[in-house]
């Protein structure tokens, strides 16, 4: 196989991993023994085996591709990986050559744009792939602040965790924001992983302010993304549908931490837009259902403090026979009718095996709490909203 026929199957694997990861791992098992000693094949089969979760493969084989390209000239995905599987101190020394071969990768990129290199000119191996792999400098751009990003992330959670008790770890947490922020200001994630540094730091202020940075700019990010897939422009409208799909979890997660800064309004707006990307997605709909549940507590608990009153959200009865002119009435109407429609996402089985127990649990007595089940209009689902509990089935 040439190089471009080895690129071509590492690509063909790469989109298949997805949605078909069986098929991906298969493909590239019957290459390898051709490419047992070549770092960027590995990668990728490591990364195969990771989304069939085989760890103890996926980190053999990524184990070797690091020892073949101990500086990144061929893929830094391997050392994110491998990073992350092993954390402590090893996994951040291996998370930090991969972020300073992008940060390589961006200084070449930026001397590229501005005409001190030609793209044929003694070029970085490591840049050269990307190029054949994305074509273009606005998205090879588009990547590395991606992978710095997730990079960063994975670094400032081990010190968070694995790492907490040494000295060290909050200068490193805070050295490696500011990386993050002077390098990716522009990616709502960055402000997200902040915004969770500084609510572990109990440094609620900033934390805030960093998740309305954050959630403008998932605003603008998902509405560019609507706008040009409804464009007529030359565009893969496959690769608009897997970035828009790819807002989702992060968004879940911002309305999270929305939650625990006492922003119960814009939590269940930052949930309602992931819910827009995926309609039956069960955590987003729960996040929704239960910051409207909490911000009816509070507008029915006006003197209490609002982090205080989600913290501590068990102590306080929801009054569910609040009159329409109440303030809290509405997001307590809005709370069941987005836990009635996760409960109605659970009715499909397969998709409710691939949710957690507990939550499942915790979605049905909140339900219960905010009022029972509700439909907004009429459906075809066939569930009875007098007899729901015995239309959804338990989890296995």
């Amino acid at each position: 196989m040439s190089d471009d026929q080895l690129l071509g199957l590492i690509h063909r694997a790469s989109t298949l991993l997805p949605t078909d990861p069986e098929q991906a791992l298969k493909d590239l098992q019957a290459f390898q023994n051709t490419y047992s000693n070549n770092p960027l094949f590995l990668q990728t089969l490591g990364e195969a085996y990771l989304e069939n979760s085989d760890v103890e493969s996926a980190y053999g084989v990524l184990s070797k591709a690091c020892e073949l390209d101990p500086v990144a000239q061929e893929g830094i995905e391997k050392f994110f990986h491998l990073g992350q599987i092993i954390g402590g101190e090893n996994g951040v020394q291996l998370l930090e050559v991969g972020i300073a071969k992008l940060i390589n990768q961006a200084q070449i990129l930026q001397s590229l744009s501005q005409g001190e290199l030609q793209n044929d000119e003694n070029l970085d191996t490591s840049v050269k792939i990307l190029l054949q792999a994305y074509g273009t400098e606005e998205k090879i751009g588009e990547y590395i602040i991606s992978k710095l990003t997730q990079g960063i992330a994975a670094i400032v959670e081990i010190w968070m965790t694995d790492l907490c008790m040494l000295p060290q770890a909050e200068s490193e947490c805070e050295k490696w924001t500011s990386t993050l922020s002077d390098m990716c200001y522009e990616n709502p994630e960055t402000h997200s992983i902040i915004a969770s540094v500084r609510i572990s730091q109990e440094r609620t202020d900033e934390a805030i302010k960093e998740i309305q940075i954050s959630w403008d700019l998932f605003q603008k990010k998902k509405q560019a993304l609507e706008d040009i897939a409804n464009t007529t422009e030359n565009i893969d409208p496959d690769e608009i549908e897997m970035l828009y799909i790819e807002l989702y979890q992060p968004l879940v997660t911002l309305a999270k931490y929305a939650v625990e800064c006492g922003l119960f309004e814009t939590a269940s707006e930052i949930a309602s837009s992931a819910r827009d990307i995926n309609e039956d997605g069960v955590e987003a709909l729960y996040v929704e259902g239960f910051s409207n549940y909490l911000e009816a507590l509070r507008l029915q608990n006006a003197d209490v403090d609002a982090i205080q009153l989600g913290r501590n959200f068990e102590n306080y009865k929801l009054n569910t026979d609040s009159v329409m002119e109440h303030p809290s009435f509405e997001y307590i109407r809005n709370s069941q009718l987005a836990l009635s429609a996760a409960v109605k996402a659970l009715h499909d089985r397969e998709l409710a095996a691939q949710i957690d127990e507990e939550l499942q649990s915790t979605i049905r007595t909140l339900l219960e709490t905010v009022g029972g089940f509700i439909n907004k209009e009429k459906d075809e689902s066939g569930i009875d909203e007098n007899n729901w509990e015995n239309e959804i089935p338990e989890a296995e």
